[in-house]
C-alpha cells in the first residue's frame, strides 16, 4: 500500500464558475461548512443543500426553491435548455472547469428511448479535484509495458479516480520523453484541468469512448490512451480493438474489490484478453489523502 495524494486545503472552495452561478446565500453556506476544496454540492428543491468535503457529508441552512433549480439549470445550459437536451437525457451535462453536474427529473419516453426529462428537482455537483498528485509509479508500469498491456484503476464512486489519471496524463505525456497521449474525455472533464506547454497531449472532447478510441489509434498516432469510468460491451471491443494494435489503455472502472470488478462481463472479456497487464486499487485514506495498490496480471485475483 502506497500513499501517493497528498490534499492540500484550499482557501477558494468553489470554482468560479459555480461561484458566479449560485445564490449568494448558498455560496455562503458552503463557504461555512468546511475547509478545502469542495467535492460535490447536492441541490434538491425544497431540501436543505449538502456539501461533500474528504468523502464526508455536511448539510447546510440553505435549501434551494423548484423555481431556483429550475433558473440554475437554465443558467447552467446558457439559457437553452433545448440545445442541452440530449446531453440532459444521458443524465449530466458540464460545466467550464471540469466540473459535472448530475440532472435528476422526470423521464419522457418515446417507446424506449428517452427523448427529453422535466421537472427536474435535483442538481448534483461534482467538482474536479486539483491536487498536487504523483502517478508516477502508474506512468512507470505502463512505460515498463511497452505497448503490450495498459492499466485499470478500480474503486467506488467519488474515491479518486478520474484524479489520479489527470496525474497520469500529465506525466505520461510530459515532454522531452512524454508519450503521445490522448484522452477520450467523454464529460469533458478534463480539458480545462490539464495545463502545461510541454505536453504531447491531445484531449476528445464529447466523444463516445469507442468512437474516440478508434480515432485515437486510427489518425492521432495514439502511444496511450485514457478513458474514465468504462463498462459496456460496445467499450469494451474498442478497447480491446485498440489493445490488439499494440496501444496501451489507462482507464477506470468503478468497484470495491477485483472480484466485484469481474461481475461485469465487459471487464471480464478485457481480464481474459489480458488487455490490461496492471490493476490499481485505488481507496481514500484517513488523513484526507488517497492509498493504491497495484497488482500485476497474474496476480490480480489475490485482491479481496
Amino acid at each position: 500500500m502506497v500513499q501517493i495524494i497528498e490534499r492540500k486545503q484550499k482557501k477558494q472552495l468553489l470554482t468560479e464558475t459555480l461561484i458566479n452561478l449560485f445564490p449568494d446565500r448558498l455560496v455562503e453556506a458552503i463557504n461555512a461548512c468546511g475547509a478545502g476544496q469542495a467535492e460535490e454540492i447536492r441541490l434538491h428543491a425544497d431540501r436543505i443543500a449538502t456539501v461533500t468535503f474528504g468523502g464526508k457529508n455536511y448539510g447546510t441552512n440553505v435549501s434551494l426553491s423548484e423555481e431556483e433549480i429550475a433558473d440554475l439549470l437554465s443558467s447552467m445550459c446558457e439559457g437553452s435548455l433545448y440545445a442541452y437536451q440530449s446531453r440532459i437525457c444521458n443524465g449530466y451535462i458540464s460545466l467550464p472547469g471540469g466540473v459535472r453536474v448530475g440532472v435528476c427529473g422526470c423521464a419522457t419516453m418515446e417507446g424506449d428511448h428517452l427523448i427529453g426529462v422535466g421537472n427536474v428537482r435535483g442538481l448534483i455537483i461534482r467538482l474536479p479535484h486539483i491536487h498536487r498528485v504523483s502517478a508516477t509509479p502508474i506512468v512507470n508500469v505502463l512505460r515498463e509495458s511497452k505497448g503490450v498491456g495498459g492499466a485499470l484503476i478500480f474503486s467506488p464512486p467519488g474515491a479518486g479516480k478520474t484524479t489520479c489519471l489527470r496525474a497520469a496524463a500529465k506525466e505520461a505525456s510530459e515532454l522531452p520523453n512524454g508519450l503521445r497521449t490522448v484522452i477520450v474525455d467523454t464529460r469533458a472533464e478534463f480539458s480545462e484541468t490539464l495545463e502545461g506547454e510541454n505536453l504531447s497531449l491531445d484531449i476528445l472532447v464529447g466523444y463516445p469512448h469507442e468512437i474516440g478510441i478508434d480515432i485515437a489509434v486510427r489518425t492521432l498516432g495514439a502511444e496511450l490512451i485514457l478513458c474514465d469510468e468504462i463498462g459496456t460491451d460496445v467499450e469494451a471491443r474498442a478497447i480491446l480493438s485498440a489493445a490488439n494494435r499494440g496501444v496501451p489503455i489507462l482507464a477506470s472502472a468503478h468497484a470495491r474489490s477485483f472480484s466485484e470488478l469481474l461481475r461485469r462481463p465487459s471487464i471480464k472479456l478485457l481480464h481474459r484478453a489480458k488487455v490490461f497487464a496492471n490493476y490499481v486499487k485505488l481507496s481514500r485514506n484517513p488523513f484526507g489523502g488517497f492509498d493504491y495498490t497495484i497488482r500485476p496480471w497474474e496476480n490480480a485475483n489475490d485482491d479481496p
